[in-house]
């Protein structure tokens, strides 16, 4: 089996300068855009991180078990799908005002995650958080995005005109990522 390629995503920047002056940072988003990956990638270039995966039942027993053990880590401690345990949401405020230093936590959950009962009593002002979206054209082109700016400086119906992507290319662009093709690349002739 062939491995897809790894996409670099522009999160990726926005996700390490918010480690590099905030306590917790929270990748958020909704299922399969990459959230687990990307945290994977920064973690896997920190110096002792440590990286936890709720999605395993062991490592969610050892959470639920003590929760305030779990969240003791020296470097970056990566929690993957924390919305599983919010348990430790408590225990995650102690250790960083105990010692606030920044990038101390990088948690990845779905969009169910701001949703939680305890995560505004536990963590205000700690935390960043990060939406991830689907990958969009201009990731997946390497290429700047700029198709929403172009139709909000542009002519919409100049645009489509100029555009060589036909229906069929829309739907292959879709189904490849999210949905902003990149205008630099369309050609002279109609949307057919």
């Amino acid at each position: 089996m062939t491995q897809s390629p790894l996409y670099p995503r522009r999160a990726q920047a926005m996700t390490l300068e918010a480690l590099a002056d905030t306590r917790v940072v929270i990748v958020n988003g909704a299922r399969q855009v990459g959230k687990s990956t990307l945290a994977g990638l920064i973690a896997d270039q920190s110096h002792n991180a440590r990286q936890l995966y709720l999605d395993d039942p062991t490592i969610l027993s050892a959470a639920e078990e003590d929760p305030i053990a779990f969240v003791r880590h020296d470097g970056l401690l990566l929690i993957d799908e924390i919305q599983r345990a919010p348990q430790l949401l408590l225990p995650i405020k102690h250790e960083v005002d105990r010692d606030p230093r920044a990038g101390r936590y990088l948690l990845t959950g779905s969009a169910r995650l701001l949703g939680l009962r305890d995560l505004p009593d536990a963590l205000p002002g700690r935390t960043e958080t990060i939406e991830l979206w689907p990958l969009s054209q201009g990731e997946i082109d390497d290429a700047p995005d700029g198709f929403v700016d172009h139709v909000f400086t542009q002519n919409l119906d100049t645009t489509m005109r100029s555009c060589a992507l036909r229906k069929h290319d829309y739907v292959d662009r879709a189904l490849r990522g999210g949905s902003e093709p990149r205008v630099t690349q369309w050609h002279d002739s109609p949307v057919a």
